[in-house]
């Protein structure tokens, strides 16, 4: 098995295990749900009844359709290869982003509905038609154990959803007054930081083509590592620069606040190195290097700049792009789950 399939397994793994994680990580971070109003009861059934429900069809999901997709990322990762490591990194960060805070919390109650009735269903024809040969008293047992698949996932939508709508409000709200713009800041420092290194890479694929037309070999190696690195301290140099203080319950986080200096420069030195780095790949007709990002970068970058013109009157702008990239992403994810087969390939 080549490391590519290796790793899409991996990764299908991975989210089998931070799937059920995340839904009990979700009951710590919403009002408890008291349907029961005893307080014993009401704690088995927000803490444990209602993650184990989220997560159940998630991990069976995954179980079964586990071929299909590391199918899936296979295709993915082969079909974003040639896209730039710091958009995919932007466009998989916001789609996270969205998914676990407006779409998963969402779905997840639905879906297990859907699959307690189906689960339900299939146990009704094996229990009252099937096996046990039919009968009423078959009959009336298959009824039984599928009215049970059926009632806890129904109880957890019922409490679930008129909760969680009140929150997801209040969420909007927040994310609209601050955190809007503090997800919006971590994206721009992102795409900054990575474009400022985007020339090292650059500067390292000429010094191996230069290797190969003079010697036939290729003798520089690019310290992809090291340059990693340096991007990733850029990053966070221009975060505690760009973000405002943020509030959290160990105390606030004393960032500079100075986005004012990405709206003046940094942006536009960020800018200034694409289209350089884009004309010299026209000058010199270079078709094999994908460290830059061609006319994507530059339009990403220029819609930051476009919605710092309006940062001020304008939240809209911002939000559709960090929407837009979730949208993006998640098209890509569609389109390589319906190519995937279902079957194991090496």
């Amino acid at each position: 098995m080549s490391p590519d399939w290796l790793a899409s397994r991996v990764t299908v793994v991975i989210m089998g295990i931070i799937g059920p994680i995340y839904f009990f990580l979700l009951m710590f971070f919403i009002p408890q749900m008291t349907p029961f109003g005893d307080p014993w009861l009401d704690f088995v059934f927000h803490f444990i009844a209602a993650p184990t429900v989220f997560s159940v069809p998630w991990v069976g999901t995954i179980f079964y359709q586990r071929y299909r997709l590391a199918n899936t990322i296979h295709i993915m990762d082969e079909t974003i290869t040639s896209v730039p490591l710091r958009w995919r990194v932007f466009y998989g960060a916001n789609a996270a982003f969205i998914l676990m805070v407006f779409i998963l919390p969402m779905a997840a109650p639905i879906i297990a509905l859907i699959e307690g009735l189906v689960v339900a269903g299939h146990v009704f024809y094996r229990v009252g038609v099937g096996k046990m040969g039919g009968g009423k008293p078959a009959a009336f047992l298959g009824v039984i154990v599928a009215i049970g698949l059926c009632i806890l996932p129904a109880l957890v939508m019922i409490e679930f959803f008129p909760m969680y709508i009140d929150l997801w409000a209040s969420i909007l709200q927040n994310w609209t007054d601050f955190w809007l713009n503090i997800t919006y800041g971590v994206a721009q420092c992102l795409v900054n930081a990575l474009s400022f290194g985007a020339p090292v890479y650059f500067i390292y694929y000429g010094a191996k083509e230069y290797d190969k037309g003079l010697y036939g070999e290729v003798y520089t190696k690019t310290p992809t590592s090291w340059i990693r690195f340096g991007e990733f301290v850029i990053f966070i140099i221009f975060l505690f620069v760009y973000l405002p203080p943020i509030p959290t319950p160990l105390g606030v986080l004393p960032f500079l606040d100075l986005s004012i200096l990405f709206t003046n420069y940094i942006n536009y030195i960020s800018l200034g190195i694409v289209l350089i780095m884009v004309l010299v790949k026209m000058v010199l007709k270079v078709k094999g290097d994908s460290t830059m990002g061609g006319a994507s970068n530059i339009v990403v970058i220029g819609l930051f700049l476009v919605v710092e013109l309006f940062f001020k009157t304008n939240l809209i702008l911002i939000s559709s792009i960090i929407w837009l990239a979730f949208i993006v992403y998640a098209a890509i994810a569609i389109a390589s789950y319906l190519r995937a087969s279902p079957r194991e390939l090496y």
